[in-house]
């Protein structure tokens, strides 16, 4: 009985001994370089955020950044995304942006929440990561 007892201690002790885990290698990070249109993107996210208090104030100080026109031209993240549909929505959120600059107290907030709107249904189709985040921008 004893040897019993002791094979099954041995068992225990060696048998749960720590089982050391080598060093995981270290995978270097590689910082992707955002493309054009994303940097034009986080810009206008930026931009529209900032002009959300006007808009609250029922004022617009600011004036459409010509900038916003790069839309057209911006080097995507995959250029295959810039398709008819991609077109047409570029053309859109350029259509509400101006619109916004040229609202009257009244329409001021509907114009506002359509140029979000813009941003979401083009984004819809393609690139569904920052929707969320443009959510945000709302004028409840």
């Amino acid at each position: 009985m004893k040897v019993v007892v002791s094979c099954l201690i041995l068992l225990f002790v060696f048998g749960c001994k720590d089982n050391e885990e080598k060093p995981k290698e270290k995978m270097e990070l590689i910082m992707v370089k955002p493309s054009e249109m994303a940097n034009l993107m986080n810009e206008m996210y930026a931009y529209n955020l900032s002009l959300k208090q006007q808009v609250r104030d029922g004022k617009i100080l600011n004036e459409f950044p010509e900038r916003f026109l790069n839309i057209h031209s911006a080097i995507l993240t995959d250029p295959s995304d810039r398709d008819s549909l991609f077109e047409v929505n570029s053309k859109l959120f350029i259509k509400t942006q101006k619109a916004l600059f040229k609202s009257n107290t009244d329409n001021i907030l509907g114009n506002y929440n359509n140029v979000v709107n813009s941003c979401i249904s083009c984004h819809e189709v393609t690139c569904m990561g920052p929707i969320p985040r443009i959510k945000k921008l709302y004028i409840k």
